[in-house]
């Protein structure tokens, strides 16, 4: 923010006149923001680890590229085929799809992780209007916003192809739109991320998205008629039912802005201009009621709001009472007790103490818990129908079992994540990082074979009991599993955390090259286990599965237990890593 103080010079003779902010300083700073936005993407390449984050993003850059180009040139494609074809009326279908993905892209994919604050910017001379600005446009390179405006774009020049009387109407109403679904998206996170600063509203929340998901899931998987193959006169009793909804649904989505969209676009190819111009001005008005109320949200922020969850717990508990009992008896009673050799389930106290924050951890992380309950439910969905199917048999249990590894696995990746600043503290007292890490593994081992049992439940209801060999074969290969995963995860848990921070509507957990590794672990478990099934069953050894995947994972333990017996080490060497990405704001 160099030159942005200097007081402009005044003509000799006059009073010096208050300090009036020019426009000149005004652009000064807006260029030393983007400047500093685009060190910030630079520098993030030259870090420890940079190298592996290039790689892992050519190497996902493909399936990105897919995901945006794809809906890209069908947006293109259906707004030409619909207005070459005198169809039109049908553009509602185009502009509810362009939205739905646009809400589908910001829930899974994360927007830029920035390495600071940007509210840090408020220390600096700034009114509310640029730092609203700031705020708008550096979060403008989100996928959410990309893809969708590419969308949209793709969706103007097809209609400006087919009908070149509708380029300018059709350039104004989906650049409107585009903005509308902008601000939209910015005030539902930052309302999100209020809501999220409570613990009870995160419950909430996170019980809401879970059942609403699955939900989702459920239905899409029982009605929909792709997925039914020889149900179809199932689904057909149901079609009036749903027929009937979509028919009350129908008007008030018209009002909404895809609708509105989509409406004044139709009545200005038919000539209606008034009902074209309402519909305009309805959108306008929506796009200004999101903006109000995102800028609401961030003149907030701007006066100094915090939602620091500490800040909001301490505030009560200052008007208590302090106990009259001295602190000093109390003190030396729980050192004498701390110091006492005590176990509890055989663990020393270090690990039991962590252990129960894992638990207090799993509550309230919406993707823990996703990661533990979608595999589960969606093996309740399909094992029934892959079974009778008859074309899987007793392969139903191994592929559930390595299905559900997906969701879990990948907790071991970023062990340290949710303990943000807390972790100097491992460094600070006489813990060791070994105590630690094992007990978040005895967690993440907790929740892999509590889902074995569930899944073997689900079978069991569902088709029938595995055959001996299957399920000891099957358990033997998710120990092996397990126990790499824990291993590897732990390393890159040291070499590249990663912050969570729950009180942000962020689903990016781990570092990409972590993910890369995490899938290319359970690929390559699954590979070996496919590799051994064949080979046992080509022989005409079955049996032979338990005692090969046993020795996996006597080995894939040894493994386990060197790279535990070197973290305290590895921690030391990286404690620099772990403290400048864990403790920043």
């Amino acid at each position: 923010m160099a030159g942005l103080t200097q007081t402009p010079p005044q003509p000799p003779g006059l009073t010096p006149a208050p300090y009036a902010w020019t426009a000149a300083q005004g652009r000064a700073q807006f260029a030393a923001l983007a400047k500093l936005r685009w060190h910030l993407f630079r520098n993030a390449f030259r870090r420890k680890g940079g190298a592996g984050e290039v790689v892992a993003r050519i190497i996902f850059f493909p399936i990105i590229a897919a995901f945006a180009f794809g809906p890209t040139i069908g947006a293109g494609v259906g707004a030409y085929f619909l207005a070459s074809n005198d169809r039109l009326i049908l553009f509602p279908l185009l502009t509810w799809l362009i939205f739905a993905l646009w809400l589908l892209v910001l829930l899974n994919i994360s927007p830029p992780n920035l390495s600071f604050d940007i509210n840090t910017i408020l220390r600096f001379p700034l009114s509310f209007p640029r730092y609203l600005t700031a705020r708008i446009f550096f979060g403008l390179l989100s996928a959410s916003t990309v893809i969708g405006t590419l969308a949209l774009i793709s969706a103007d020049i097809g209609i400006s192809i087919a009908r070149p009387s509708l380029a300018l109407w059709a350039t104004i109403l989906l650049a409107t739109f585009a903005l509308s679904n902008i601000f939209f998206t910015r005030m539902a996170l930052v309302w999100v991320e209020r809501w999220l600063s409570t613990r009870r509203a995160r419950e909430i929340l996170t019980a809401f998205i879970l059942f609403a998901s699955l939900g989702f899931q459920y239905i899409n998987i029982n009605y929909n008629p792709g997925f039914q193959h020889r149900r179809h006169h199932h689904t057909s009793t149901y079609l009036p039912v749903l027929q009937n909804i979509f028919h009350h649904i129908k008007p008030i989505a018209a009002f909404l802005p895809p609708g509105l969209a989509a409406s004044s676009i139709v009545s200005f190819s038919q000539g209606h201009l008034l009902t074209a111009m309402a519909s305009l001005l309805g959108l306008v008005a929506f796009t200004s009621l999101f903006f109000g109320v995102y800028a609401w949200r961030m003149h907030r922020e701007f006066l100094g709001e915090n939602l620091s969850e500490t800040t909001q717990t301490n505030q009560p508990s200052a008007r208590r009472t302090k106990p009259a009992a001295s602190p000093r008896p109390a003190l030396t009673s729980n050192t004498a007790h701390a110091t006492a050799p005590s176990q509890t389930f055989g663990l020393n106290n270090t690990v039991a103490a962590c252990l129960q924050k894992e638990f207090i951890y799993l509550r309230r992380n919406l993707n823990q818990l996703y990661g533990f309950i979608a595999p589960l439910f969606m093996v309740f969905l399909f094992a029934s129908r892959i079974s009778a199917n008859g074309s899987f048999g007793e392969l139903v249990f191994p592929v559930a079992i390595a299905y559900s590894t997906l969701g879990i696995s990948t907790l071991s990746y970023n062990a340290l994540g949710m303990d943000t600043g807390g972790v100097q503290f491992y460094f600070l007292s006489p813990t060791r990082l070994r105590d630690v890490f094992l007990a978040k593994n005895l967690m993440t081992f907790l929740l892999t074979f509590g889902e074995l049992v569930l899944i073997l439940g689900v079978i069991v209801a569902v088709t029938h009991f595995p055959s001996t060999v299957v399920l000891l074969a099957t358990i033997a290969w998710l120990l092996f599993a397990t126990f790499l995963n824990a291993a590897v995860g732990n390393l890159r848990s040291i070499i590249a955390p990663r912050k969570v921070d729950l009180m942000k509507a962020s689903r990016k957990q781990i570092s990409q090259l972590s993910a890369l590794l995490a899938l290319g672990m359970i690929v390559a478990s699954a590979a070996i286990g496919a590799a051994v099934l064949f080979l046992c069953n080509y022989l005409n050894r079955p049996w032979l599965m338990i005692p090969i995947f046993a020795a996996l994972a006597i080995i894939a333990f040894i493994v386990y237990l060197q790279v535990l017996s070197r973290l305290d080490a590895l921690a030391f060497t990286h404690r620099e890593t772990l403290t400048e990405e864990l403790c920043k704001a």
